[in-house]
């Protein structure tokens, strides 16, 4: 069954959570295997509606077989990356009140034999979710990029610490042939890295060249920017994050989207003009159960964040201008 191979995680959580108006209009931009969509679809079915993004052809081709005769109704699937989707809904004038991003990577996606996420077996390496989008593929950036540009890479998406020592090591590794499989580059790493700390370090090198092939931080970022103002009033956004770079993100922006002036203690009356957009709802994360984990073990990193939008009236202040969107 397409629907039973992903397991959606903190799904009780995250939808009673999100969904707080069974007749609203909620988006989810990560669609996946779909387990989130169907949850909402099951709480808002005749009465509301829900907007399923993802910017991989094989979730959308997933959801139009489990979710069949829904489409244009109760659902509506579309391919776009999170910056696609704000703009298409933007430009239709949809104001959701509610959004989920659930940031993990399908079950699908990591055994896929075509993308290269995985290491435990031999593959092309791409990375894309969508191999059409015309941004590099992990070959290609681990086949052009200079040692010093690859260290960074690893540093930042990966919190690597041998980054400099596998960065010189894909280099001497391409220089006798092209990096192409999953496994030209474990050999790469392998060939420098002990094997008690092997497991370990694939781990972080495939996330970082993962993130970096989808441009995901960047890309969280512009859904963070976008979706937070296209919000009703009471809406709900909550995001779903597993790895510290994420997490942080979603933490400083909800954290300063909640701060209202942000002018010198010493004027007299606030000349910033900044709008409080967000009350945040988890002042700590919620985080899986361990029976969860120990039913779906890739559950074990995730946080979840939720915030509530806000329109500030304080009068005088830009806030109290704002049009309830």
């Amino acid at each position: 069954m397409a629907g039973s191979y992903h397991i959606p995680v903190m799904l009780r959580e995250t939808v009673e959570m999100l969904v707080h108006d069974a007749g609203g209009t909620y988006v989810d931009g990560t669609l996946g295997g779909g387990g989130h969509a169907a949850a909402i679809l099951e709480i808002v079915r005749g009465k509301g509606r829900l907007f399923a993004f993802d910017a991989d052809p094989g979730a959308i081709a997933n959801a139009r077989e489990r979710f069949g005769e829904e489409l244009g109704h109760g659902i509506v699937v579309r391919q776009a990356y999170f910056s696609q989707a704000v703009e298409m809904l933007a430009g239709e004038g949809i104001a959701p009140d509610g959004v989920l991003l659930d940031l993990g990577v399908s079950s699908r996606q990591l055994d896929s034999d075509q993308i290269g996420l995985s290491y435990r077996q031999e593959m092309p390496l791409d990375m894309r979710f969508d191999m059409n989008s015309g941004r590099s593929s992990a070959a290609d950036i681990v086949n052009n990029e200079s040692a010093e540009d690859l260290a960074t890479l690893l540093r930042r998406y990966g919190e690597e610490p041998a980054a400099w020592t596998i960065a010189r090591a894909i280099v001497r590794r391409r220089s006798a042939k092209a990096i192409a499989t999953t496994a030209d580059l474990r050999g790469a790493v392998e060939s420098v890295i002990p094997e008690r700390f092997l497991i370990k370090t694939l781990s972080r090198v495939f996330q970082a060249l993962r993130i970096a092939a989808n441009d995901e931080l960047g890309e969280l970022e512009r859904a963070l920017d976008g979706f937070i103002p296209l919000l009703r009033r009471g809406g709900r956004f909550a995001i779903l994050t597993y790895h510290s770079l994420e997490d942080r993100i979603v933490k400083e922006k909800f954290r300063e989207e909640e701060r209202d002036c942000i002018c010198p203690p010493e004027f007299p009356v606030c000349r910033c003009s900044k709008e409080r957009r967000l009350k945040i709802m988890t002042r700590k994360p919620l985080v899986p159960t361990a029976g969860e984990v120990e039913r779906n073990p890739r559950a074990r990193s995730a946080k979840l964040r939720v915030a509530e939008r806000v329109i500030d009236e304080r009068p005088g202040h830009a806030g109290s201008r704002s049009v309830d969107n």
